[in-house]
């Protein structure tokens, strides 16, 4: 994968209003529980993948839905001029601008609830001519939009265009496998729980197997990420902080990722990097700004000290046998 393509990283998703309400638990049904922190961000990971790459002083655009001209609407055009986001998407007078509520608690429980009229149909027939004079494209493949994900990467590749798909946690479907099946240059990411990191290694190398990909990285949450190609394995920890949230974590790290990428940085680096920036996006506040790579290199630096930084397996049974 090269970095000498021309051209802003083209991210696909649907955007949102976003609501974070913290509380301290979870209500048993029929019952309240006391929000004891709300903030306002955006939705999904696309804008804000395009958001920290353009702190990284990489041309960026997002292909979205279009928003109102209401209140979340404004929130979500003050979001982007502040972090410098140029966006396809419009301002369409009449429609409600798409939302989405997402609460968590402090036993790490994240649960959302999106309210997204028209947006899965809108997606379908957005303009998807920019990704033809993209450098790299990222396209968020959740289940809720999965039609419109699958053509945005018919088009990326019919582009030529490198591209990481994000599953986002979702399982990979028929629809999806196929449109990657084959595709140069491809990357796939998705997630697991806490819980569930030992199996990372596994699920990555099967994703490798169904579809081809060049990497399958795979977030574990506080124990890292981890990313299989068909005959390797390169596991990076997390970084320790003071979780604020995790709303946008992978959304940063995917920015990270694909910072490297295109700097052509190895594997080990590129996940380094990545991880630092998940992990500076769950210490600051939303309205914060984003870690430029000076930034990023200090934090890492600080807090890796340059040694000990990720570990590499030389054969693919280390890891697709899951042991």
């Amino acid at each position: 994968m090269t970095g000498d393509r021309p051209g802003p990283v083209v991210c696909f998703s649907y955007l949102a209003a976003a609501s974070l309400w913290n509380v301290e638990r979870f209500p048993e049904a029929n019952h309240g529980a006391e929000v004891q922190r709300a903030e306002a961000s955006i939705a999904a990971d696309g804008p804000m993948v395009a958001a920290v790459l353009a702190a990284l002083d990489v041309p960026t655009l997002v292909i979205s839905n279009g928003i109102g001209e209401d209140a979340p609407g404004d929130q979500i055009r003050t979001w982007l001029h502040r972090n410098r986001v140029t966006t396809t998407a419009e301002t369409v007078p009449g429609i409600a601008t798409p939302q989405i509520v997402i609460v968590a608690d402090e036993q790490g429980t994240r649960t959302w609830f999106p309210h997204l009229p028209g947006v899965p149909e809108a997606l379908t027939v957005v303009d998807l001519a920019p990704l033809t004079g993209a450098s790299f494209a990222y396209v968020d493949c959740y289940q809720l939009i999965e039609p419109a994900a699958v053509r945005a990467i018919h088009a990326a590749r019919t582009a030529g265009v490198p591209l990481l798909v994000n599953l986002g946690g979702s399982v990979l479907s028929p629809a999806v496998a196929s449109a990657v099946q084959g595709y140069p240059d491809l990357i796939i990411q998705t997630n697991v729980d806490d819980t569930e990191h030992e199996a990372a290694p596994a699920m990555a190398g099967a994703l490798v197997d169904q579809t081809g990909a060049s990497w399958a990285v795979v977030t574990t949450g506080a124990f890292g990420a981890v990313a299989a190609a068909m005959d390797d394995l390169v596991t990076v920890p997390a970084f320790e902080v003071e979780v604020r949230h995790t709303h946008c974590a992978g959304a940063a790290f995917s920015g990270g990722l694909i910072y490297g990428l295109l700097h052509t940085l190895p594997m080990t680096d590129t996940l380094i990097l990545a991880t630092a920036s998940g992990g500076l996006r769950c210490k600051c506040a939303h309205h914060g700004p984003l870690p430029g790579l000076e930034e990023l290199r200090v934090f890492i630096s600080e807090h890796r000290h340059g040694a000990g930084l990720g570990r590499r397996a030389s054969q693919a049974s280390d890891y697709r046998s899951g042991e």
